[in-house]
Parts: C-alpha cells; sequence; structure tokens
C-alpha cells in the first residue's frame, strides 16, 4: 500500500514538473495564432509552489526523487527572476532621471468623494519624480484633473503630453524636461493606445513611450464565479464568458506589441518604457518587450512587486522598461489604495 501511494505521489510529481517546464514555452507562443497556453501562465506561480512542496517533500523521503522538480525549477531560474527579487539595488545619487508610472483608474477614489480628498494626487506630487506616466486619466476641461492645472500641482513638472483614448479620458506624460516631439501610435478596434515624447534631458534626446494595451475587460462582478465552488449551468456559462474575454485580450496585446515592438526597433534615442500592459512576466507581451528593453522591477526591485490589486490577474502587470544606456535602481511598487493598480517608481541613472 505504501509503494502504491509513493507511486501515485511521484505520477503527480512528474505530471506537475512537465506541466511546469511547458510554461517556459508560453513566452514564445503568439496568442494572436494560439491562445490557448497563455492561460497557464496565469497559473505559473502556482505551479511553481506545486515543485516546491513536492522537492521538500522528497527530500524528506526520497531525495533522489526530488530531483525531479528541483531540475525543473532551476531550468526555469530566469522566469522565477522575473517574478521575485531576493535583493534590490539602490542609490544615495541624485544625479538621474525619477520615473513614476501609474494607472490612477481615472481618479475615481478622488471623485467619489466629491472632489475634497487629494490624497491621490498627494501621493502622485509627493514622489517628486521628473518624469510621470499616468494611464487611465481623467481630461477634465475645467476642475483640478485638467491636464494643466495637475502639471502645476506636481513639483517641477513644466510640460505635459496628452492623448484622448476617449472622449473623457486618456494617458498623460508629465516631465520637467523640455518636449521636442510627441506623436501616438494607435491600435485597431481599440481605445487602448500608446504616445511617446521625445524629451531633451541635459544633452541627451531620450524617448519616453507612454503604454496603455488591451485589459481582458472583465466586469468585477464576474470574478464571483472564480469564488464558488460547482459546476452548475449559470456558472458554466460565466466561465465561457470570462474565457472568451481572456482570448480577446490575449489577441489583441499580441497584435498591439507587435506594433509597439516595431515602432521601438525604429527609435534612433534611448528608451525609457512605462504603462499598463495588462500582461504577466511569462507571456509574450512581456517577452517581446524585455528582449529589446531591460525590465527596472528584475535590475533593481525586492519581493514581488504585484501592481494589480484585482483577483484576475494578481500579478506584476505595469513596468517601467528602459533601454541598455541606462541602469536602474530604487525600484518601488507602494501599496496606496487610491486605484485598482498600484504605483511603481524607478530611478535611472545614464551609464558613463
Amino acid at each position: 500500500m505504501r509503494r502504491l501511494i509513493r507511486h501515485i505521489f511521484l505520477i503527480a510529481n512528474i505530471f506537475i514538473a512537465l506541466l511546469l517546464l511547458f510554461t517556459y514555452l508560453i513566452p514564445e507562443v503568439n496568442p494572436g495564432k494560439f491562445w490557448i497556453p497563455s492561460l497557464l501562465g496565469l497559473v505559473y506561480p502556482y505551479v511553481l509552489a506545486a515543485n516546491v512542496v513536492f522537492a521538500i517533500f522528497w527530500i524528506a523521503l526520497h531525495w533522489q526523487y526530488s530531483l525531479i522538480s528541483l531540475g525543473c525549477i532551476l531550468f526555469g531560474v530566469n522566469t522565477f527572476f522575473n517574478y521575485f527579487q531576493f535583493f534590490g539595488r539602490s542609490t544615495k545619487s541624485d544625479e538621474g532621471i525619477a520615473v513614476l508610472n501609474y494607472n490612477v483608474h481615472y481618479f475615481y477614489s478622488y471623485l467619489d468623494k466629491g472632489k475634497k480628498d487629494k490624497a491621490i494626487l498627494d501621493y502622485i506630487a509627493a514622489q517628486k519624480a521628473d518624469i510621470i506616466c499616468l494611464q487611465e486619466t481623467k481630461l477634465q476641461k475645467e476642475g483640478l484633473l485638467n491636464p494643466v492645472k495637475l502639471k502645476a500641482y506636481f513639483p517641477g513638472i513644466l510640460h505635459c503630453q496628452l492623448a484622448h483614448q476617449s472622449q473623457w479620458g486618456g494617458p498623460v506624460t508629465f516631465t520637467k524636461f523640455p518636449i521636442l516631439n510627441m506623436g501616438e501610435i494607435r491600435f485597431d478596434n481599440t481605445d487602448n493606445m500608446v504616445i511617446y515624447s521625445d524629451l531633451l534631458i541635459k544633452k541627451d534626446t531620450v524617448r519616453v513611450y507612454n503604454c496603455h494595451l488591451q485589459s481582458y475587460g472583465i466586469d468585477v462582478r464576474q470574478y464571483s464565479v472564480i469564488d464558488t465552488l460547482g459546476f452548475e449551468g449559470k456558472k458554466i456559462d460565466q466561465m465561457k464568458k470570462i474565457g472568451a474575454k481572456l482570448k480577446h485580450g490575449f489577441r489583441r496585446r499580441s497584435t498591439q506589441v507587435d506594433k509597439l515592438v516595431k515602432h521601438i526597433e525604429k527609435c534612433p534615442y534611448p528608451i525609457i518604457l512605462c504603462g499598463d500592459f495588462n500582461d504577466i512576466p511569462i507571456s509574450y507581451t512581456y517577452n517581446e518587450i524585455s528582449s529589446l528593453l531591460k525590465d527596472s522591477f528584475v535590475e533593481s526591485g525586492k519581493g514581488v512587486s504585484s501592481t494589480y490589486r484585482g483577483k484576475l490577474p494578481s500579478y506584476r502587470i505595469d513596468y517601467i522598461f528602459h533601454s541598455k544606456e541606462f541602469k536602474a535602481y530604487n525600484y518601488s511598487c507602494t501599496d496606496v489604495k487610491f486605484s485598482d493598480h498600484l504605483p511603481i517608481k524607478t530611478f535611472l541613472v545614464k551609464k558613463k
């Protein structure tokens, strides 16, 4: 009986280990052509955790079997470090560029309180960033949320670029550096977009991309289906709807990131790329960008840095990337509950 149980555990371990190996292939698969593997990326942390449990289990009983999971974990160590960093990299020097990225969710935390609670605006102002990239900004013509008034509210900020995703909202890039040139990357059949600004930083021209890629568009009320047990007809219908929205998101982002990558490849300047990518580090989206630019979290972050406060996906989906001309320090993700996203910040120093 004991041998039978051991064999069952061993078979289960092999299956989970193979599943982990398969997740490493996900970033290479374009969801526009085959989207189903991308679903597995959402459960990568759980598959990884299951392999850790199996490794510990076998070390206590038959250490040779622990090599199954340990080998698979070590094989994908780079993927692991895209999710988790043990150490950070910091500097006290102020000779660099402080960059803040934040999806502010149309400043609802401010508007819902009768325009009296400026906590989110005070938080952004307190960061004293040189470049502020905001997504889902309320582009009001009047009041404090007017971009011109916001520009004056944030210390040192002198210039801004904005674009309308819709009649009343869109991305805004604020900066203390002069803007030499600006442009937009629009995508077909969606409000999602990218704006870019060529900034004069000392004697250098640096291009800053502010991105907002396709979301899943899942209503928060649909998340309840994930928390309840059972497979009754109504729940199955809800799961099908969620699956359809995931498929839509995966496919749309793949075409959007392909267009963005082509634009980046033609850029003649050093690059800072900020945004809400609505995709996780084990994805086609992340793989395409990280093959060209460095991830400031991987370079200087510590811990996990989950940037989305919702349930799906509950991982890191907001990023600050940069080209090789810079070195990142002091990455942080602050747990403030003004939006459904968390703000991230890093400090970029030009390499000598």
